[in-house]
């Protein structure tokens, strides 16, 4: 047996005891209390069906639970879950296998009378019990007993580093600034956008892809190997996009999350850099830094923030998390985007002449593509205690614009557009200080809005865009392509059977709060918050 599925083994067998033992703690219970009553048969004769209901239907409950903590992932992907949402399914789980095993008795015929009611039930509390107290007993030895690494990774010097999501809009441009700035990389990525991104780089000596899923662990494991760093880049990007499957994206942008904490904590990774967002500040009608109170509008806002507590719990003295809140990204890119709004207001205005811009008085802070990828690598050859542990909001003060003036700013270098301003119930609003970054870090901004908006103009000029309304340069459209492609093909989602179980129980009280508020602290805090003010164009990162 191949030492990674030990654990699964001993954690199925474990599963197959707390059946076996629940159902007979049952019969056990039952048959102590009827010795007690008048009228009681002999002990042998009162034993006897005890025996035989747990003789002919003890290993087909068993067989049941198995199969159902299977497809709820719970020998897989759920592994890396937060407690609370391992608990969630383990309910979910332990619920169906129960209620699949009484139909089956019930109507198959073949295993006698179903076992009686007040063992039934018994049986199905000591079970989740039993499920339930296994979790906490795991959690209480890994906290009191785990062993982590040795190696003195604080002060190694970063020289290999594992970019999560390369392929993008962002790590497309990032890689290729880190190989430029002599540092071997690496590429964790599912290709979902395709090669075009980085394929001149296949051939460069320090450029290695790993071609995998993020959420599962065998990739991830892979690519984190021998690295000193690692910026996380990978996500399903924007609020309309992370709207479209909502189990998928707790799944990539959550319990993917998760994962790589472990293993670079398994594996001695030194320094994780994280990819968030400004937008999770939500609205807001003053300048919010990095102390403001965190109100998420999204579920992509409420994942980031997950997120982000996910990696800083697991800071330790060998174990260096940052996070980076990126403003409104904007810019030309080697994986195009035309769903964020500087990049399609340009576009438009660029084709077709006219804009509309909607509740122009609204503030955004904005950063350009090319300034992302210097502040995650500032962050990289910053001193250790600059960001251990720390959360940086990224961009500059100057960049701060109303719509308005954006438009305004487009207006200038398109003479003769027409705009039309318009108003919805989109009124988000936030002004983000960047102090602490330029302070600490002494990171500015180098590109402005006007230069950034030329960059997207010549891509047009150079017939390097044939129809910026291709889903190809659009996160929710090229998505729902690909859904509808798999929908049309028989495939469920990603053909993963645990997110096939996830949907399952999609009417249950826990996915119902996570559809409604998000997920996570941050989520069940604002359980009454709905995925309001979806816009057109995505205004995240």
């Amino acid at each position: 047996m191949k030492p990674r599925f030990v654990p699964v083994a001993w954690r199925i067998l474990a599963d197959i005891l707390i059946a076996a033992v629940s159902l007979a703690t049952a019969f056990a219970v039952r048959f102590t209390i009827a010795l007690f009553e008048p009228d009681t048969l002999s002990p042998q004769r009162l034993a006897g069906p005890f025996i035989s209901y747990f003789v002919s239907q003890g290993p087909l409950l068993a067989a049941t639970l198995v199969t159902c903590n299977a497809l709820f992932g719970v020998y897989t992907r759920t592994r890396f879950y937060a407690h609370r949402f391992k608990a969630a399914t383990l309910f979910h789980s332990v619920s169906l296998a129960y209620v699949l095993f009484s139909f089956v008795v019930y109507f198959s015929g073949w295993f006698g009378r179903l076992v009686p009611r007040r063992e039934f039930l018994l049986a199905y509390a000591l079970t989740l019990a039993g499920a339930m107290g296994s979790l906490l007993a795991k959690s209480y030895f890994q906290r009191r007993f785990t062993v982590q690494s040795t190696r003195p990774t604080s002060g190694r010097p970063v020289h290999n580093i594992l970019v999560v999501g390369g392929a993008g809009y962002i790590g497309s441009v990032l890689v290729r600034d880190l190989l430029a700035d002599g540092y071997r990389v690496r590429v964790l990525d599912s290709l979902l956008y395709g090669h075009e991104p980085i394929r001149d780089l296949y051939g460069h000596p320090e450029f290695e892809l790993v071609h995998g899923d993020l959420r599962n662990a065998g990739p991830v494991v892979k690519a984190a190997k021998g690295v000193d760093a690692l910026i996380h880049l990978g996500a399903i990007v924007g609020d309309p996009a992370c709207a479209l499957d909502e189990d998928q994206t707790l799944e990539t942008n959550l319990a993917a999350t998760r994962l790589l904490a472990d293993v670079c904590r398994a594996s001695g990774v030194s320094r994780v850099l994280f990819a968030s967002t400004c937008s999770v500040y939500g609205a807001a009608d003053y300048v919010v830094d990095e102390r403001s109170l965190l109100n998420p509008v999204s579920l992509y806002a409420a994942t980031k923030i997950d997120s982000e507590r996910v990696l800083l719990a697991a800071r330790d003295r060998h174990f260096h998390p940052a996070v980076l809140r990126l403003a409104t990204a904007f810019g030309w890119s080697h994986r195009p985007r035309f769903d964020l709004v500087v990049n399609l207001l340009v576009a438009k205005a660029v084709v077709e002449r006219k804009i509309q811009i909607y509740n122009g008085e609204q503030w955004r802070p904005f950063i350009h593509v090319a300034d992302i990828s210097r502040a995650f690598r500032r962050a990289l050859t910053a001193p250790i205690e600059l960001v251990s542990g720390e959360t940086y909001n990224v961009g500059s003060d100057s960049m701060n614009f109303t719509l308005r003036e954006l438009s305004e700013q487009i207006a200038r270098l398109e003479p003769g557009l027409a705009i039309e301003y318009l108003n919805n119930s989109d009124v988000r609003n936030y002004r983000v200080s960047f102090e602490k970054i330029r302070g600490k870090l002494g990171f500015e901004c180098r590109t402005d809005l006007a230069e950034g908006i030329r960059g997207i103009q010549d891509a047009f000029v150079r017939g390097l865009v044939e129809d910026y309304r291709d889903p190809r340069y659009s996160n929710v459209q090229l998505l729902t392509q690909r859904h509808r492609q798999e929908q049309g093909n028989g495939h469920q989602g990603n053909g993963s059977i645990e997110l096939t179980a996830l949907r399952f129980a999609k009417n249950s009280l826990w996915c119902r709060a996570i559809r409604a508020g998000g997920s996570g602290e941050a989520l069940f805090r604002n359980g009454s918050m709905g995925l309001t003010g979806l816009a057109k164009t995505s205004s995240g990162d």
